[in-house]
C-alpha cells in the first residue's frame, strides 16, 4: 500500500475520533427524558460508552465519501446505539454481570430496565437513521436488516446445545459479528449517494465489502475463542454453556477421543470440564485455530483493493485494527463483541 494511502488512513482515524467528542454531546442531547425513569439507567451506561468502534467506522467512512457532518454523525450514533442494544440485550440472556468496567444495566437496574433501555435504544437509532432527508428510509431498513441477522446470529449461539460442526460455527460467528460492522460504513456509502442498484462494478465492490468484514469477523470471533480455552487455568465459559467455539469445534471434528468428547458434550455432565478444557488446550487443533485467524486476515487484507476506492482506507483501518484486537484479546472481555 502507498504511503499516501497510510496518510488517509491516520488521517480518517483522526477524524472519526474527533467525532466522537461531538458523538458524546449528541447522546446527552438525545439521552431519554430527565423525568423518565430511563433516564439514570442511560447516563449509567454511557458513563463509559466503550470503544466506539462502530461509530468510528462510520464517521471515518463518511469522511471520505464527503458526507456532510449532521449526516455523519446521526448515522454514526444510530449504528452505535444499536450496537449498544445488542450488548444490553445479551448481557440479559449471558447472565453477565459486568460490562466495561462497571456491572452490567441488568444487574445494576434490574432485567425490566435493561429490556426498555435496549429498546430505546433500537427505536432511537431508528429514529438517527430517518433524520436524512434523502436516504432515511433505506438507512433504517440497513438498521433493520442488521439488526435481524445480529439477533438470528445472538440465538444460534444461545440455543446450539451439540457441538457446532466448522460450517455452523463460521454461520453463527459471522451472524453475531459481522451485521453490525458493515452497516456503519454501507450506510455511509447509501448516505453519501453511492447507487449500487444502478452500478454493477460499485454493486460488486460493495459485495466484496461483505466479505471483507466478514473474514474479519470470523477472525476476530476465532481469536475470542482461542482465549476462552487458553489458559486453561480459567474455567471456559464457552464449555461451560455449550456455546459455539472454533477450537471446540475442531477438536469435536479431529481431535484425540473426539467420540467420547462429543458424548461428554452432549451431556450435562460439567464434573469434567477442567479435564477437557486442559487436553484441548494442550491439543493440536490451538496451532489450528491460530493459523485459521491469521487465513481469514490475510484474505480480508487481500481484498481491501476491491472495495470502492473511496472506502479502501477505511476497510484497510478496519483490518489493521482487528489485526491489532486478535493480538491484545486479553485486554477485550466483552464475550465475542468488538464493544
Amino acid at each position: 500500500m502507498s504511503p499516501a494511502k497510510f496518510k488517509n488512513i491516520s488521517t480518517n482515524q483522526s477524524l472519526g475520533l474527533n467525532g466522537l467528542a461531538e458523538l458524546e454531546l449528541l447522546y446527552k442531547r438525545e439521552m431519554p427524558d430527565a423525568q423518565s425513569t430511563l433516564a439514570p439507567a442511560a447516563r449509567y451506561h454511557f458513563k463509559n460508552p466503550g470503544k466506539s468502534f462502530r461509530a468510528q467506522l462510520a464517521l471515518t467512512s463518511g469522511v471520505s465519501l464527503g458526507l456532510n457532518t449532521q449526516d455523519n454523525l446521526h448515522w454514526a450514533a444510530a449504528c452505535e446505539l444499536l450496537h449498544n442494544a445488542s450488548l444490553i440485550h445479551d448481557d440479559i440472556s449471558d447472565a453477565s454481570t459486568h460490562r466495561r468496567g462497571q456491572e452490567s444495566i441488568h444487574q445494576h437496574f434490574g432485567a425490566d430496565m435493561a429490556l426498555c433501555l435496549g429498546d430505546w435504544m433500537v427505536a432511537k437509532a431508528f429514529e438517527l437513521g430517518a433524520r436524512n432527508a434523502l436516504y432515511g428510509g433505506k438507512l433504517v431498513t440497513l438498521l433493520a436488516q442488521a439488526m435481524q441477522e445480529t439477533c438470528s446470529g445472538q440465538i444460534s449461539d444461545i440455543t446450539q446445545r451439540e457441538c457446532a460442526n466448522l460450517d455452523d460455527w463460521q454461520r453463527i460467528a459471522k451472524g453475531k459479528t459481522a451485521p453490525l460492522l458493515i452497516a456503519p460504513i454501507k450506510g455511509a456509502a447509501i448516505a453519501a449517494g453511492l447507487n449500487a442498484e444502478q452500478n454493477e462494478k460499485l454493486n460488486a465492490e460493495l459485495q466484496s465489502l461483505e466479505k471483507l468484514v466478514g473474514y474479519c469477523g470470523l477472525a476476530y470471533q476465532g481469536r475470542n475463542d482461542i482465549d476462552d480455552i487458553i489458559p486453561s487455568s480459567r474455567r471456559s465459559s464457552d464449555l461451560d454453556g455449550r456455546k459455539p467455539n472454533l477450537v471446540v469445534s475442531l477438536f469435536a471434528q479431529q481431535g484425540p477421543s473426539a467420540d467420547e468428547f462429543n458424548l461428554w458434550y452432549q451431556s450435562d455432565d460439567l464434573s469434567k470440564l477442567s479435564q477437557w478444557q486442559k487436553r484441548i488446550a494442550s491439543s493440536d487443533v490451538i496451532l489450528q485455530a491460530n493459523q485459521s485467524v491469521d487465513y481469514w486476515l490475510l484474505q480480508a487484507e487481500l481484498l481491501v483493493l476491491s472495495v470502492p476506492p473511496e472506502l479502501q482506507s477505511v476497510t484497510a483501518g478496519l483490518v489493521a485494527s482487528v489485526k491489532k484486537m486478535t493480538t491484545n484479546t486479553h485486554i477485550i472481555k466483552h464475550q465475542g463483541h468488538i464493544a
